[in-house]
């Protein structure tokens, strides 16, 4: 499988895993009102179809937003803190740099005509309110839509209400009966549960009669659909009718609507099976997606619900829709809709079991951790990875139930810093950080997690550029370490204290250190530490002028790193480093060794979708490309570097002097080269290109050593042209079509087009054969 087609973005629209039905006028009218209102609010009981509703009217909005439509889905999160987090990890910005995420989400949205989708925030309606504060003034072509069973209550928000399906009151509006969204959507789904099932006249009023019962509700009438399996249409309406009785005294009185959908779901939860009912409270405990070996783990018991029995239970709910299925391209999870879990979690408090569910959670996402702490730098690190990001809000909710008043502390403390080559590799060391303090603030006692987790902490701050505490935190570590006899933490803590002081300019010291803690890991045999001391001292060593032993520690890193072909983490900053070092020895031969480090290091970081990573490889590769004078190049390759940079919310991307001369130098030529126009327009194209484009473009070595240096500007027909005008009349001279251009120059169609244009307004021709006639034997221009 080709791990970058396969990834997926958490903020992309989700599509249809079934046929939407009606809503016709509320579509029209919030395609109305959103474009008018910056701040639009779709409010409405649970099960009203709210997401369904802001998701078809997001797909359908989508050329008004050029710039991305983007959902971030919230019903999972239940720390506030985490907001603007959850809101960045939606836009695909990774957490790189210390600034608060609210800042580096509206620097991002700053200029885009984008449309951000909330769902789900009635749980966090202070937290939403004040995002969405913070972003409108800052993106002034933002528009935002909210769903919620509350309004947010901003200035300037456009509350519209989702209400239930319309379904005809009688038999006077039996002529609309058939085109009622109520009973279509009954039909629809009944017709895809039972083979064979029709709405015709004889069951029409029965139908209408059930829909109407149930308030057009879609999620009770979705509910009651899925019990046609096992029950007739009489059946079920007996069976409900007795519900509501007992819910009303027996009295032909209305039912609130919110006990209306209530009682549905409880009428489901009637009819299911004892296991059933068992395992739909114990699922309660998971937010968002879970795997059937997490279910079988968390929820059995050997008394009420045996592991061999989970699975049958499982299907049982999704018969019953109770639990919605998801296909992913790792194999198939399960998820409830938030209603649903709310009732389970009643039935699981109830029972008085939610405490010992929890504990059974977090017990086996520790476990998770743990075993990905054991084997991140293994070939195993991106299945591994991938198991954890899909499990990344149940993670969460693990790390709140620890940093609960009930909850166990200390076993927080061991999550957050088993979970550190997930914070790495993902790129959420904000997130990591407010873990770790979390944690660390709820388990005060000596442990080896602590000095861990105090090292760590310290170590993100530096890669963050952020200069606080650091001191304080290793001193505490190295004190700890030492009292409690940690000779691993010793070992990390002198590595990590060498590491702040070459972070902020103070060498002295440093190799001493780096060589006393490469001895101590190599007595212990912690190959993890070597192999990530490697880089990280050889980096030190390669900027304090000693490059041959800097290349020779990531050498060592590297060797390492051959018993496992599949890492791709710490084999790619290996390359890197070492790429730096061969780069800077100024020889012919280290610089095309170089530059072979940065084409298999790039890969690896496009696996891992590491926007940071990826913007240092561009940069080594637009060196390469200012050395044979592919001065375009040099510009597309600096301009895809710093989006990625501005993305990653890197403000220090420049920080080392001798790497802010690498880039100032090959910019420098370009400039002089092109023009600054010319330089201009090819590095804004380079800062179009998607991360995956943007990587093609690096890796395609052929075209660039094959590419023809810039020409010097000459009089004549093309003198109007720009640098990069010139090259796509080349092309055209050669009887390539636009597309063709577009794929050789890595660039859209669109942009060829424009080129195209440009060219034949400035030379005043008519035709492309005018173009071509311009141009002499081998496609040069004539003068």
């Amino acid at each position: 499988m080709n791990e970058r087609a396969s990834r997926r973005t958490s903020g992309e629209l989700p599509a249809d895993a079934t046929h939407f039905i009606g809503r016709r006028r509320e579509l029209a009218r919030l395609a109305d009102v959103l474009g008018r209102a910056r701040l639009v609010t779709l409010t409405g009981p649970g099960g009203v179809g709210k997401t369904r509703t802001a998701v078809r009217a997001a797909h359908r909005a989508r050329r008004d937003f050029p710039e991305g439509v983007y959902m971030v889905h919230l019903s999972a999160l239940t720390d506030p803190a985490l907001l603007a987090n959850t809101v960045a990890a939606a836009l695909d910005l990774p957490e790189q740099a210390a600034r608060p995420a609210i800042e580096i989400v509206a620097d991002h949205l700053e200029d885009k005509a984008a449309l951000l989708v909330l769902d789900t925030c009635e749980h966090l309606v202070d937290a939403c309110a004040m995002l969405c504060d913070a972003l409108l003034p800052a993106a002034p072509k933002l528009r935002i839509l909210t769903t919620s069973r509350q309004p947010l209550d901003v200035v300037g928000e456009h509350v519209l209400p989702v209400p239930p399906m319309e379904v005809p009151d009688g038999p006077q509006d039996a002529g609309a009966a058939a085109t009622c969204d109520a009973l279509l959507l009954f039909e629809d789904r009944a017709e895809a549960a039972v083979a064979g099932f029709t709405v015709n006249d004889d069951n029409r009023a029965e139908v209408l009669s059930l829909c109407r019962r149930l308030d057009g509700i879609p999620l009770a009438i979705e509910l009651a659909v899925s019990r046609l399996r096992v029950l007739s249409l009489e059946e079920m309406l007996g069976r409900l009718d007795d519900r509501f009785r007992i819910l009303t005294g027996g009295r032909r009185t209305s039912v609130p609507r919110h006990q209306t959908l209530r009682t549905a779901i409880a009428w489901s939860h009637d009819l299911s099976t004892q296991a059933e009912r068992v395992l739909w409270a114990r699922l309660s405990v998971f937010a968002g997606e879970l795997s059937l070996a997490a279910a079988e783990e968390v929820c059995s018991d050997d008394r009420t619900l045996p592991p061999e029995d989970v699975l049958d239970a499982l299907i049982g709910l999704v018969e019953k829709s109770v639990v919605l299925r998801v296909e992913t391209p790792d194999g198939t999870r399960y998820r409830m809709l938030d209603t649903i879990r709310e009732f389970g979690l009643d039935q699981l408090v109830g029972t008085g079991e939610e405490d010992r569910t929890r504990a059974r959670h977090l017990a086996y996402f520790l476990g998770m951790a743990r075993d990905f702490d054991a084997r991140w730098t293994s070939d195993a690190q991106l299945p591994l990875l991938r198991a954890l990001v899909h499990d990344q809000a149940n993670l969460r909710a693990a790390l709140e139930y620890c940093a609960s008043p009930q909850g166990p502390a200390c076993d927080g403390l061991e999550l957050a810093t088993a979970l550190s080559g997930f914070w790495h590799c993902t790129g959420l060391l904000t997130e990591g950080r407010y873990w770790l303090r979390r944690a660390l603030d709820g388990c005060p006692g000596d442990s080896p997690t602590r000095v861990k987790a105090l090292w760590l902490k310290s170590w993100y701050m530096d890669l963050q550029g952020e200069r606080g505490n650091n001191e304080v935190l290793l001193t505490e570590a190295e004190e700890t370490a030492a009292r409690i006899g940690d000779q691993r933490g010793q070992a990390w803590t002198l590595a990590f204290q060498a590491h702040r002081r070459y972070f902020a300019g103070r060498f002295e010291g440093c190799a001493d250190d780096f060589d006393e803690a490469r001895s101590r890991m190599s007595g212990l045999g912690d190959e993890q530490g070597l192999l990530m001391l490697g880089f990280y001292a050889g980096f030190m060593l390669i900027l304090s002028g000693d490059l041959d032993k800097g290349i020779a520690w990531c050498d060592d890193s590297l060797s390492r790193n051959a018993e496992h072909p599949r890492e791709q983490w710490a084999r790619s900053w290996a390359l890197w480093v070492k790429s730096v070092g061969l780069w800077l020895r100024g020889d012919k031969e280290g610089r095309d060794a170089s530059v072979e480090c940065a084409r298999e290091g790039i890969r690896c970081k496009a696996v891992l979708h590491d926007m940071m990573g990826l913007a240092h490889f561009l940069e080594g590769l637009a060196w390469y490309a200012a050395s044979l004078r592919h001065f375009e190049r040099v510009a597309v390759l600096q301009g895809a570097a710093d989006a990625l940079w501005r993305r990653a919310a890197k403000e220090a991307r420049f920080a080392i002097p001798v790497l802010h001369d690498l880039h100032a130098a090959a910019a420098r030529e370009a400039r002089e080269a092109l023009g600054a126009a010319g330089y201009h327009e090819s590095f804004t194209e380079g800062g179009r290109l998607s991360p995956d484009a943007a990587v093609d473009a690096a890796l395609q070595q052929s075209t660039a050593e094959a590419a023809p240096a810039v020409p010097a500007q000459r009089p004549g027909p093309a003198e109007g042209l720009t640098p990069r005008e010139r090259q796509v009349a080349a092309l055209v001279s050669e009887g390539l079509t636009n597309k063709e251009i577009a794929a050789k120059l890595v660039v859209s169609k669109r942009t060829v087009d424009s080129h195209v244009e440009h060219i034949l307004t400035k030379l005043g021709f008519g035709s492309r054969s005018q173009i071509a006639a311009m141009h002499g034997p081998g496609g040069a221009v004539r003068g």
